[in-house]
């Protein structure tokens, strides 16, 4: 009797962990689901957003706002071109593309830690999304002088201000270069013009005294726009749209 008992204690046991690695297994999948075609949400790390955002705040991430993204060929179905002075997540041009272990991996893992923590190989400064803003679109011709970025929109003759030909209204952090520092020096607030091509969207960061973006590698494609940033929820006496 007791052999029995034994037994049935084992056998419940084990259907209650099976339960619980069900419950996780559904969970998991909503949460990846949800996450790909819904929204996510993203830690700023970096100051390179300053003073739109700090390092610590954490913001929702609109995944489908630009297209549904298919995951095996990169491509965005029914594409929705994001506007100019949009905040973008975007994959960077130097992430490799990573093996479908490595991604299984780390997506276990912002599920574990509530989007905290992934798997540290992949969340290099060359490997980790980031968020920037698009200040042109395909077509677009842009240029730099003192760190404000001069658009001549596709169809027109003439440079405007980033602010104007977007609408938006935002603003940067810029720390005027060193004396001495030469105009064609990395961080100098100065670009000569430069022509998008199709598909091509030129994004950077407001605080343009520190920040990587297009200046350095380059316009980014369609593929790589993850979302369009909609709300910063945290810390919560700064809760506000984007």
């Amino acid at each position: 009797m007791k052999r029995v008992q034994s037994y049935e204690d084992a056998r419940r046991r084990k259907s209650r962990i099976l339960r619980v690695l069900r419950y996780f297994a559904v969970l998991f999948i909503a949460f990846e689901a949800f996450s790909a075609f819904a929204f996510k949400s993203w830690a700023i790390a970096s100051t390179s957003m300053q003073p739109t955002l700090f390092p610590g705040d954490r913001v929702i991430v609109a995944s489908s706002a630009y297209g549904i993204l298919n995951p095996f060929t990169g491509k965005r179905a029914a594409f929705n071109a994001p506007r100019r002075g949009d905040l973008v997540l975007v994959r960077l041009p130097s992430a490799r593309d990573r093996a479908w272990h490595e991604r299984l991996l780390d997506s276990a893992l912002r599920f574990l830690t509530a989007q905290r923590a992934g798997l540290p190989a992949l969340r290099s400064s060359l490997e980790s999304p980031v968020i920037k803003r698009v200040v042109a679109t395909p077509g677009d011709s842009v240029r730099m002088e003192k760190f404000i970025i001069y658009v001549k929109a596709k169809g027109t003759s003439h440079f405007l201000t980033e602010y104007e030909v977007s609408g938006a209204d935002y603003d940067m952090g810029t720390t005027m270069p060193i004396q001495g520092w030469g105009q064609d020096m990395p961080l100098s607030g100065m670009m000569d013009p430069v022509e998008l091509g199709p598909g091509e969207f030129f994004v950077a960061g407001d605080n343009r005294a520190s920040s990587s973006d297009s200046r350095f590698f380059g316009p980014v494609q369609a593929g790589h726009l993850i979302g369009s940033v909609v709300l910063r929820y945290w810390p919560l006496d700064r809760i506000s749209g984007l």
